[in-house]
């Protein structure tokens, strides 16, 4: 269940999540390719893919109502895009962070990235 991840998500804020890139604005639906944080570890990118879906259901029209008129569907596919200028956000446990990003930071930002030396429990 999410709900054991609820405070984690809540605590890393909109760094922890992946940004939109637009695809075609003109169209009836609206394709946001979702644009993944380069600092940010697939098991954690997994947990964040999945707080994104069930955000999605939950903001979709409900059973017995129309769509207002004049507002686009939004389609947030997954790509292997990746946003190289996303913040990190410290103080997060280790296996929160892609190891490859993490070994071309330099000492100083590895000690002001502050990395907590565990893992989270992503199960």
């Amino acid at each position: 269940s999410l709900k054991r991840h609820l405070a984690f998500v809540q605590d890393l804020g909109s760094q922890g999540m992946s940004s939109n890139e637009s695809e075609d604005e003109t169209a009836r639906t609206i394709s946001y390719l979702r644009v993944y944080p380069a600092w940010c570890s697939r098991q954690l990118g997994s947990l964040l893919w999945s707080v994104d879906d069930v955000a999605a259901t939950n903001a979709s029209v409900p059973i017995g109502k129309r769509k207002k008129s004049g507002t686009q569907l939004h389609v947030r596919p997954h790509s292997d895009k990746v946003n190289e200028e996303a913040a990190a956000p410290p103080g997060l446990p280790h296996n929160c962070y892609d190891t490859a990003w993490l070994v071309k930071l330099s000492q100083r930002q590895k000690c002001e990235l502050r990395v907590k030396d565990s893992d989270y429990n992503f199960t």
